[in-house]
């Protein structure tokens, strides 16, 4: 038998994962397990033999246990439906999350908050990144911005203190969306001592955030319209993020209000 045909058998019926699950737990009798399972006892019998054949159970004394096999696949499998489960919640994020969303792990899931746009609160991932920025000073933040935002300036300007450091990095697209739209948010930028603004030669797909050992990662449609943002503590997040942030920055330069006058 191949493995598309033992997965293909595995997941045929809940029963059978039910049944392995059972196994894995304690040791059964066909007719337990058909109690255990809300199954025929003929149909316990069948699943058992078929893992029996693949090496997955094993008989003794009258009784069914799962052997290291069998454990390891039962483990696997949950592993996989608890990713699919993941996925589905993190649909959005992971198809507009750029950079941070290709390099996400599947098991970093379980630790981050999901938060996405829904005809009934189109604003939702706004929200959250308004309550993860917080409105007290901060002493760290690190961003890139893909877009330009009335709502997100002033957030900005509300948690930056006299002790706070602060980078941020745009692209052209951004820049150029700065000095048209909100010229005097810009200036007000350059004159913050402890403010860095850094122009990337890469297009920027995605929002990111570094928050005093807090990450928050925005997704956006083609429209620039936010849509889905994760965010968490963890080291998983955290580590990404801030590799993703280094490798842009890096490839980055820092701007001079005379950078900006000299495009006029």
């Amino acid at each position: 038998m191949s493995a598309r045909e033992d997965i293909a058998f595995l997941v045929g019926s809940e029963s059978r994962i039910e049944i392995l699950r059972a196994v894995n737990e304690a040791e059964f009798r066909p007719t337990d397990l058909g109690e255990r399972c809300s199954c025929a006892r003929e149909t316990a019998q069948r699943t058992l033999r078929g893992f029996v054949e693949r090496g997955w159970v094993e008989k003794a004394n009258g009784r069914y246990r799962a052997t290291p096999a069998g454990r390891m696949v039962f483990e696997d499998y949950e592993r996989l439906a608890s990713t699919v489960t993941d996925t589905s919640r993190f649909q959005q994020f992971l198809a507009h999350g750029g950079e941070i969303a290709r390099r996400l792990r599947p098991e970093s899931l379980v630790d981050l908050t999901v938060t996405t746009a829904t005809a009934d609160n189109p604003h939702a991932p706004i929200d959250r990144y308004l309550t993860v920025l917080g409105d007290s000073p901060v002493t760290s933040f690190r961003g890139m911005a893909p877009i330009v935002s009335r709502v997100f300036n002033e957030a900005a300007e509300a948690v930056i203190g006299p002790e706070t450091s602060m980078e941020l990095i745009i692209d052209e697209a951004v820049l150029n969306a700065s000095e048209a739209r909100y010229p005097d948010a810009l200036a007000k930028a350059f004159d913050l001592p402890q403010f860095e603004l850094l122009l990337s030669p890469d297009e920027i797909d995605f929002g990111l955030a570094l928050i005093d050992g807090r990450a928050f990662v925005g997704a956006y449609d083609e429209h620039g319209n936010l849509i889905a943002s994760v965010d968490g503590t963890g080291d998983a997040l955290w580590d990404l993020s801030t590799e993703v942030y280094a490798e842009y920055r890096e490839r980055a330069r820092s701007l001079e209000r005379a950078d900006v006058t000299a495009r006029h």
